[in-house]
């Protein structure tokens, strides 16, 4: 199997370089990135399906980067510019992260959009991302539910997902991206470490779900 982009230790120094360099936030300058992986972009349509490379709406690729810094935690997509230079597309809050939803029209379960409360026009749909595989799919997502736990003490609502099936990947899978980046100041323990990851997933998403039930967690 493919060396995950999640690993390219590479491509999170770029970022961070990135994301350093960013004039537009100085919370954005000053983040640590927890995680960063290789996405492709489309634009979404409500109540419409979406076909990678069709038309107007032609798949672009994208870099996600997760980073935190003591109670603020930010979600940043990079693009390349025509030099392959990584920079800043855009740059959102996860305390304004209201839904995580994958895509019921694509079969692979590999795209999915991320829906915030705080967007001026909320009738344009949100971009979709799509993931080389489900393996990427689940790092992100989980990566991104466990700094909204940690940091905003908040979770999203969820679709389209199973979070028992969620769970027990991350058992199996844990995530092999360095530890050493804290979600806040202090000795914190950072959401890609196994016990914090085991602990997070299980208690807060599993045991919270069969104790005030499933569909209220998920939102459906």
């Amino acid at each position: 199997m493919a060396k995950s982009s999640a690993d390219d230790e590479e491509l999170r120094r770029a970022c961070q370089v990135a994301v350093e360099g960013s004039s537009s936030s100085s919370s954005s300058s000053s983040s640590k990135i927890v995680m960063c992986i290789k996405v492709s972009k489309t634009r979404g349509f409500w109540g419409k399906s979406t076909r990678l490379g069709r038309g107007s709406n032609v798949a672009k690729p994208r870099v996600l980067a997760l980073s935190s810094q003591k109670t603020t935690a930010l979600l940043h997509v990079l693009k390349y510019s025509s030099g392959g230079v990584l920079e800043p597309a855009k740059l959102y809050k996860l305390k304004h992260l209201s839904k995580v939803e994958v895509i019921s029209n694509d079969p692979s379960g590999c795209t999915f959009l991320l829906g915030f409360d705080n967007l001026r026009n909320q009738s344009v749909a949100p971009s979709q991302w799509t993931m080389r595989n489900i393996n990427d799919r689940n790092r992100l997502l989980l990566c991104t539910l466990n700094i909204c736990k940690e940091v905003l003490g908040q979770l999203p609502k969820v679709v389209g997902i199973d979070i028992v099936e969620l769970a027990l990947w991350a058992k199996e899978n844990t995530p092999t991206v360095p530890n050493q980046a804290n979600l806040r100041d202090g000795p914190v323990a950072s959401v890609v470490t196994e016990n914090d990851f085991k602990v997070t997933v299980e208690k807060d998403l599993v045991s919270q779900a069969e104790e005030e039930d499933m569909e209220a967690l998920l939102g459906t």
